[in-house]
């Protein structure tokens, strides 16, 4: 069954508030610096923003029978300034497109979070693909790690310069289940193939995996280091292409490919054993 009813279908608006205590929770699951927002929430809380209303969207009737298969596999962030802590906000999410192929829906959602006084904040575009059945059946069940093994925050590492060409050294990355559950609390993304492992081999994958989102938010940590403190992102286009398995470990890459007025080009990728997970092209505002 196509979902392309959904065209054009709004949720939203939904007001709430980005509290200081939201912010702070969001800054330790995603294993962010706390001295860096203590003003205004991370970047990467713009996926806090998108699941405040993306559940209504998930759990829309017509929708139901669609998400035994429910993974992220583009996103599209544009920031307009900070998020400030304790700003009142709403959030409205919009259908725009519905794609059908090889009895998958590809569902673009537009998501946009705007001030009280009705200024824009951030616009997201997210492409969901949701299916009755998985594409594929899942691998040899290894069972999971421990549910506390496996976490690695490593800092992110100085820049040698702000110069097209420079590369930023690499930093690693990894989640424990116990961190996806932690993930899952503070950005309200429940989808269960990150905690149920019965469901995550149901939709076709050998186990439970980290939130694409999750590891955007490793990612923006890497670009904001070549930005402005409270704003430092103006655009960012990411790509899903792997998953990552808890406890799997992930290195972060970031090389600046053009510098522009008041603006550089970030090229990302996050990879494991080789293989690119996440890709990402990030626009920044220079410090």
């Amino acid at each position: 069954m196509s979902l392309q009813p959904l065209t054009g279908r709004t949720y939203g608006p939904l007001p709430l508030r980005i509290s200081h205590a939201k912010a702070e929770e969001y800054v330790a699951a995603t294993g962010d610096d706390p001295s860096q927002w203590t003003e205004a929430a991370p970047p990467s809380f713009a996926a806090a923003l998108l699941f405040a209303v993306a559940p209504a969207l998930i759990g829309d009737p017509e929708v139901g029978s669609h998400t035994r298969v429910l993974v992220h596999s583009d996103q599209l962030f544009r920031w307009h300034g900070p998020l400030p802590r304790g700003a009142d906000v709403v959030v409205t999410g919009s259908v725009a497109r519905v794609r059908e192929r090889s009895g998958l829906n590809f569902v673009s959602f537009d998501v946009g979070v705007k001030g009280a006084g009705g200024d824009p904040l951030l616009d997201s575009t997210s492409t969901f693909l949701m299916g009755a059945s998985p594409a594929a059946e899942p691998g040899p069940d290894t069972g999971e790690p421990a549910v506390d093994a496996g976490s690695r925050v490593d800092p992110v590492p100085p820049l040698p310069s702000l110069d097209a060409g420079a590369v930023a050294p690499p930093f690693v990355r990894a989640a424990s289940r116990l961190d996806l559950v932690r993930y899952a609390s503070a950005s309200g993304d429940f989808n269960p193939i990150h905690f149920d492992h019965e469901a995550a081999r149901n939709a076709g994958l050998d186990g439970i995996v980290v939130h694409g989102l999750l590891m955007a938010a490793w990612l923006t940590q890497g670009a904001a280091a070549f930005g402005k403190a409270t704003a430092p992102l103006v655009e960012m286009k990411l790509r899903f292409r792997t998953a990552l398995r808890p406890a799997a470990e992930a290195t972060i890459h970031s090389s600046i490919d053009a510098v522009e007025d008041g603006t550089c080009v970030v090229g990302q990728r996050l990879e494991h054993a080789g293989t690119d997970l996440v890709t990402a092209r990030t626009v920044v505002r220079r410090g």
